[in-house]
């Protein structure tokens, strides 16, 4: 080989390595189920950013559908990534922020659940007819956002606004705004909790039960981290998957318990997990000598701390997320008002000092006419 084609060798080879790299990069907003970076990791003239949507720091693309007057009835596509407990919550705070609004004949609500919360086709389906019907606006919780990412796109160059709610990582340059809370937040409040109550208590040992692998999990626990790395006692000995179910934290704390026995304190991301850890604790007379910790305040957990089978739980505040999505989709397609990129709810720490302070019509819809 002559040193002419050495050099045009060399050259194609860096274009090629070049190339490569620009498709990693563009591959780093592949799916609202991986762990993605920051608004602030991204240099200019990379791929698009992945936002981790924190309050107030998320600005517009100017891609997303712009903000309408629509007159008479809004029709909306609701699409939650499974109809569980916390959605079931959320939705009965969009039932009553569509009573807020002028009730049914003001917003019509079209919910299309999941089978299951992987079962990304249903959700595709269900947003594309609602884009092909004209629908005024469309309310996604993304699982898969890649999946979804052609239709909101497509969505938005026919006018029809996108508003994600529980995502706790959005990339997508298409969406309003994004409704819920910091869920990094939610793992903060479950270590703060421990670090109060357990700081001073020389070594304590704690298991996790972790979600399955994504942005849920990966923000609670970087939230939850972030507090309890500071406090060298503590001690996260064993931390597990357990796909956010019942049956899965009953397993997994099983497993967990066998390989650590004397742990203190076990913490689920999730009050389905959780409880499926209590019946662990039970099957070996443990409840209330390990301190349960869960997230969601599920009224199965409220009643577990009221019994003192749990220490505490995380509320996130899921019906008042329901009623910030009718009212910020109001203002924005209805009312032709700019809304903030992230509209977020605090969260809130529930222990045996305060559990009773809990309204319990927070767990269910309540028409106008039973209001107090």
């Amino acid at each position: 080989m002559t040193r002419t084609q050495c050099s045009r060798r060399r050259t194609r080879l860096r274009a090629a390595a070049f190339g490569a790299a620009l498709s990693l990069l563009a591959a780093g907003c592949a799916t609202s189920n991986q762990a993605s970076s920051s608004s602030g990791d991204k240099k200019a003239g990379g791929a698009a950013k992945c936002d981790v949507t924190k309050e107030g720091n998320v600005k517009s693309s100017g891609l997303e559908a712009p903000p309408t007057k629509k007159k008479g009835q809004l029709r909306i596509g609701f699409s939650p990534t499974a109809m569980d407990t916390y959605y079931k919550r959320v939705l009965a705070g969009v039932h009553e922020g569509i009573d807020a609004a002028g009730g049914t004949s003001k917003v019509k609500l079209d919910v299309q659940a999941p089978s299951s919360q992987s079962a990304t086709d249903d959700q595709v389906r269900s947003v594309e007819a609602w884009i092909s019907q004209g629908y005024d606006a469309i309310a996604v919780a993304l699982f898969n956002e890649n999946a979804l990412e052609p239709l909101f796109k497509k969505a938005s160059a026919k006018g029809i606004p996108i508003f994600t709610f529980n995502s706790p990582v959005v990339c997508s340059p298409y969406y309003v705004s994004n409704i819920g809370y910091d869920q990094s937040e939610g793992g903060r409040a479950q270590a703060q909790w421990i670090v109060d109550h357990y700081k001073n208590k020389g070594t304590v040992k704690i298991a996790m039960l972790e979600g399955l692998p994504g942005p849920h999990t990966s923000e609670r626990m970087r939230g939850f981290n972030s507090v309890i790395s500071k406090y060298p006692n503590l001690k996260v000995v064993a931390s597990q998957p357990a796909g956010w179910t019942r049956a899965q934290g009953l397993s997994v704390t099983e497993n967990i318990l066998t390989a650590h026995p004397d742990i203190d304190i076990l913490v689920a991301l999730y009050d389905e997990m959780a409880l499926g850890g209590l019946e662990a604790l039970k099957a070996r007379n443990l409840q209330g000598k390990i301190a349960v910790v869960g997230y969601e305040n599920m009224s199965e957990a409220n009643a577990a701390i009221k019994k003192g089978d749990f220490a505490a739980t995380v509320d996130t505040g899921a019906k008042q997320e329901g009623r910030n999505i009718i009212s910020t989709i109001e203002k924005y397609v209805a009312d032709g008002q700019h809304v903030p990129r992230t509209v977020f709810d605090n969260v809130t720490v529930y222990d045996k000092t305060n559990i009773t302070d809990f309204n319990p019509d927070d767990y269910v819809y309540v028409p106008p006419a039973k209001k107090k």
